[in-house]
């Protein structure tokens, strides 16, 4: 447990799945370290084209990033194509609220999660 004044200095995270495929995608105002309008990180296994495993996680859209179990729900054991990566994106945004400055990203974030998606199910 962290307590004030602590730091943290590094962090470990578990190897990949030996058959998956990660993508982080982010989409940003111009080629520098600028913060995300909209990100998608994708973590894949398809097997006979289907998804057998499947992790979507969304960021730049709210106040912190979150995973979209309704993302993945859509596509567990589902083909691996481009009218279920539509269906994926729509399903993780269908309840998005935007204020009247940011609704652009509502669509922004579909095309992001159906772009890291593609990347992310290509042959290698």
């Amino acid at each position: 447990m962290l307590v004030p004044g602590d730091l943290v200095t590094h962090v470990t995270l578990p190897a990949p799945r030996s058959k998956s495929k990660q993508v982080y995608l982010k989409l940003r105002d111009r080629a520098s370290y600028e913060f995300a309008l909209a990100s998608a990180a994708i973590v894949a296994e398809v097997s006979d084209g289907k998804f057998s495993f499947i992790r979507v996680a969304l960021g730049g859209l709210g106040t912190k990033p979150w995973r979209s179990h309704e993302a993945e729900a859509a596509l567990l054991h589902r083909p691996a194509d481009i009218a279920m990566f539509h269906r994926a994106a729509d399903a993780a945004l269908r309840d998005a609220d935007p204020q009247s400055e940011n609704g652009f990203k509502v669509e922004l974030a579909k095309r992001c999660i159906t772009h890291a998606l593609t990347l992310a199910t290509q042959s290698a």
